[in-house]
């Protein structure tokens, strides 16, 4: 997952915002992002508080979790999918989730 290239120690959090109307997701959700981004803004203003790393199941759908694991991984993950799902089902078939078919 690239947790091993992070040197210093770090914080992770998650965000959650319920909600029962796509009205009231579509009014909560910029306000959740513009929250996350101000609070990597801060940890950006001090000396390695603000690292690449995202944990995937913390991620949401605008985030690219996968590129952030380091060269090495996402490669080892592709070598991985080309071995054991050479057809790519779990890439094509499989609705949802982050793909490592579709990190550059």
């Amino acid at each position: 997952m690239g947790v091993e290239r992070q040197s210093e120690a770090g914080i992770l959090f998650l965000a959650v915002v319920m909600m029962k109307t796509t009205e009231g997701e579509a009014f909560a959700y910029p306000k959740v992002k513009a929250w996350v981004q101000a609070v990597k803004d801060f940890a950006a203003t001090i000396e390695g508080g603000n690292h690449e790393w995202t944990y995937l199941n913390y991620a949401d759908q605008s985030q690219d979790p996968l590129a952030t694991y380091g060269a090495e991984n996402i490669q080892k993950l592709k070598d991985a999918a080309e071995k054991y799902d050479p057809n790519q089902v779990f890439q094509k078939l499989c609705p949802g989730g982050f793909k490592i078919s579709a990190v550059a």
